[in-house]
């Protein structure tokens, strides 16, 4: 076993090997934990939020736990005199350790699989299934871990979490292997970051898409969370590193990578774009020293089509060609980009790159359409989007639609309760700003008041009587179904893929999609 990990009478791997039987699972949740596992107890978060699983110690040695890893400081005295059963060892700092004792336990899962770790605001989960996708074209099957779920494509699981705590995420990953996956997209969230979740796990290649506020409720401000974020630039191991150059997020990113090009062991960096002024404007690679580590990507002549998005593709200078793809969107062009350098530095050819991307689908809850039977049906599209940058470049997106169709262009969203607060104006003033339309209804209001978070929205309209409200989310759909014109385009955003809502903390079946079809009498295309 690694030499850092702590030991107590006995190095941790003796203790292992003693006491827990090949097979056991390690894991943090004593609702998983079966007789003989190993549970590991340990705070993680903040100040602003903290989450401590230690104090389900005593049922995890009552359900029969050969070992529990637990961090010692900070207990209880009630939970100290818990811990002096011999079954419990001590391990300082297990939060930051957990990751890399489950990964040894496993058998180094990440070691033995090319293993692609997406991070960003928005776009993680379509760039990450679009990396399994186009990787999976090539026969070679390819998993995903993120928000849609975990394993092989073709047996994606439901975990609820974007990136599952460490001991689960090692877990998932040997069961990943063991099926067969030669790599694995995973998403990344800030959360995982800077509670070390992905530590233990080897990545060759790490994408950041952009940063736009989010998660303040836990980060505090943006520069804890972009600090958050470029934790993923200083893992131990990455070959190559893919950065959205169009965004000023990334931008800094790659000023900071770029003074540790020439490092012998330094990453190759791919930097893509859809302004090539964004490509120039990076004086810390005019050194023809880094040609061979910085790699450029660019998307050119984008243009919408009947069935999705066309552009040239140019890499480090060279025209590629046309790349006619199935999805909409400016941004989806930007993802498309990340996908593209993430195949090229696995060592794709080029040509392979632009067939594999004009094969990509559009991903569940991120701009789906659904397409209604009748005749009145207008246009519904579904959308993932619960930030404000994202939702402001969804419905940029969509406007031009609603103008070809000679129609209006309505917005159905929400904001999720318990959580960042202060983006809830912001949301509201932009689908004011971009939309002829606006429904405001319920998210996810968790434990807050449906009706306090509706008026979170509208403290950020300059002309709030302009709004539609209604706290129910499927008669808020229906309703707009009802008033909506058949040339008109329907957005609801915020939920997704979701197919529950959480209310005063119960959670309910809902699906946008559903509902949708329901006031459409139509289906999912």
């Amino acid at each position: 076993m690694n030499a850092m990990l702590p030991v107590n009478a006995l190095p941790l791997e003796i203790i292992l090997q003693k006491l827990v039987k090949a097979g056991a699972k390690m894991t943090g949740d004593t609702r998983a934990l079966k007789a003989g596992d190993v549970m590991m107890a340990y705070p993680v978060g903040n100040q602003r939020q903290l989450t401590d699983n230690r104090s389900f110690i005593a049922e995890a040695l009552n359900k029969g736990a050969a070992v529990v890893l637990y961090e010692p400081t900070g207990l209880t005295a009630e939970l100290a005199n818990i811990c002096k059963d011999e079954r419990c060892v001590a391990i300082d700092d297990l939060a930051n350790k957990a990751g890399s004792i489950a990964a040894h336990w496993y058998g180094e899962p990440s070691q033995a699989m090319r293993v692609i770790g997406v991070t960003g605001t928005n776009g993680k989960t379509s760039v990450a299934q679009w990396v399994a996708e186009a990787l999976n074209q090539k026969g070679q099957p390819a998993a995903i871990v993120g928000t849609l779920g975990a394993g092989l494509l073709a047996d994606v699981v439901p975990t609820g979490f974007t990136t599952p705590d460490a001991p689960r995420l090692q877990s998932l990953l040997s069961e990943i292997k063991n099926k067969g996956a030669t790599s694995v997209a995973m998403e990344v969230s800030s959360h995982a970051l800077d509670q070390g979740r992905i530590n233990g796990t080897y990545l060759d290649t790490v994408i950041v898409t952009n940063l736009s506020q989010d998660h303040l409720d836990y980060h505090g401000d943006m520069v804890e969370y972009a600090d958050a974020k470029k934790k993923i630039l200083a893992l131990p191991g990455v070959q190559h590193v893919v950065i959205n150059a169009d965004d000023a997020f990334g931008q800094d990113c790659l000023k900071e990578l770029g003074s540790s090009l020439l490092q012998e062991n330094a990453p190759t960096v791919w930097a893509y774009a859809t302004l090539p002024e964004n490509l120039l404007a990076l004086p810390c690679f005019a050194n023809t020293k880094m040609n061979s580590r910085f790699r450029k990507v660019l998307a050119s002549h984008i243009q919408a089509t009947e069935h999705g998005m066309e552009f040239e593709l140019i890499v480090d200078g060279n025209n590629a060609g046309y790349v006619k793809t199935k999805f909409i969107g400016n941004f989806n062009v930007s993802n498309a980009l990340a996908v593209a350098a993430t195949l090229l530095g696995g060592g794709m050819a080029v040509e392979q790159v632009k067939q594999a991307i004009e094969k990509l689908q559009p991903v569940k809850g991120r701009v789906e359409l659904i397409e209604g039977k009748s005749s009145r049906a207008p246009l519904a599209v579904v959308d993932f989007a619960h930030t404000p940058d994202a939702l402001e470049k969804v419905l940029k997106t969509l406007k031009p639609v609603a103008d070809k169709r000679h129609g209006d262009l309505w917005c159905v969203f929400g904001c999720g309760g318990d959580r960042d607060v202060t983006k809830r104006p912001l949301m509201g003033g932009i689908a004011e700003r971009y939309a002829t339309h606006v429904m405001v209804t319920s998210d996810n209001p968790r434990s807050e008041d449906p009706q306090q978070i509706i008026a979170q929205i509208l403290s950020g309209f300059t002309n709030a009587s302009g709004a539609l409200t209604n706290v129910d989310r499927a008669t808020a759909i229906l309703q707009v179904i009802r008033q909506a014109k058949p040339e008109d385009v329907v957005l609801v955003a915020g939920k997704g893929h979701e197919d529950t809502q959480e209310i005063a903390g119960k959670k309910t079946p809902f699906s946008d999609q559903m509902h949708l079809q329901l006031a459409m009498e139509g289906s999912a295309r």
